[in-house]
């Protein structure tokens, strides 16, 4: 009866492992681009304030949009990363708590995914898909503003 118990463990451990490293891995912006000579630096100043990181973030959508209108793959790779970078940098500094910090996780969440998902379009060089994903980065930046400004709710 122990080895049908340890046998059944085993199994589902290693399909949990087999599991885990076939659907994160893929998705991995560092993967993704592995090979690549990345002269670029991942993320923002650690030091600067939430409403730094969010400018940053604002400067690299619109990074995005202008590359997306001339169909240029380079600055969509460079601008979304510095645009990840800021989002997570806003994540870790804001003060939220309790309810508006699940709020604002959530909304910064959906908003690196959006951005994941034009710059994979972008390093495809499928222009129609970076578009449509574009416009739901621009909504979940849109989202991710009125978290971050009460005032303007």
């Amino acid at each position: 009866m122990k080895n049908s118990s340890f046998h059944r463990r085993s199994t589902a451990l290693l399909s949990a492992i087999a599991v885990s490293c076939f659907t994160a891995a893929p998705l991995s912006p560092v993967l993704a681009h592995e090979g690549e000579d990345q002269k670029h630096s991942h993320g923002t100043a650690a030091s600067g304030s939430v409403m730094d990181a969010w400018k940053t973030a604002q400067q690299s959508l619109k990074g995005i949009e202008t590359a997306a209108a001339a169909k240029e793959h380079a600055p969509i790779h460079d601008e979304q990363e510095k645009l990840a970078g800021a989002l997570k940098q806003i994540q870790e500094q804001n003060g939220a708590t309790g309810a508006d910090k699940t709020r604002l996780d959530g909304a910064i969440k959906n908003a690196v995914t959006a951005s994941e998902k034009v710059h994979t379009a972008a390093d495809e060089k499928d222009f129609a898909k970076v578009d449509s994903s574009l416009k739901t980065l621009q909504a979940t930046m849109g989202l991710l503003e009125k978290q971050l400004n009460p005032a303007a709710k």
